[in-house]
């Protein structure tokens, strides 16, 4: 009997293991390589930087950045349960946005953005192997249009 619990503990303890080592490719900060991404035609960023960082269970996501309409923010704390969030903005929307975070893979997440409840874009981020760079690849939902590709690289 004391086996069996000291190896479901063993088994826990790695299982968290593993999951935090995936999490820790992902967390940190991520500069913009504007010259390798591509942008929606009027949304070309200039600066951006994006950060991932570890609260709780949980984590935060935030983004800065500069574009022609000029300088931006967003954050979000969630984690890969895909329940929605709410996404704090600046300059302020108009309408209500929520962030839902969901893990394909050791290397690959999606965050599912959400307008007013409706499902608009689906961001699919994929660390490379040497966990360097990411790439985030923006779909519009309604459209299946791919609407930006933007190379990160880690911080």
């Amino acid at each position: 009997m004391k086996k069996a619990i000291f190896a479901a503990g063993l088994l826990v303890f790695t299982v968290s293991t593993f999951a935090g080592a995936q999490d820790q490719l992902m967390m940190g900060t991520w500069k913009a390589n504007v010259a390798k991404s591509r942008y929606v035609p009027g949304a070309v960023s200039r600066n951006e930087v994006l950060r991932i960082d570890p609260v709780g269970d949980r984590f935060k996501v935030t983004l800065d950045g500069i574009n022609q309409q000029g300088p931006y923010h967003s954050e979000a704390t969630g984690k890969f349960d895909g329940v929605d969030v709410p996404v704090f903005a600046a300059p302020p929307r108009q309408a209500e946005f929520t962030y839902a975070f969901r893990r394909i893979d050791g290397h690959t997440w999606e965050i599912l953005i959400k307008v007013n409840g409706a499902p608009q874009i689906v961001v699919r981020n994929v660390v490379s192997a040497d966990g360097q760079t990411m790439t985030a690849t923006s779909t519009a939902i309604n459209a299946g249009v791919v609407n930006q590709v933007v190379v990160y690289e880690k911080q």
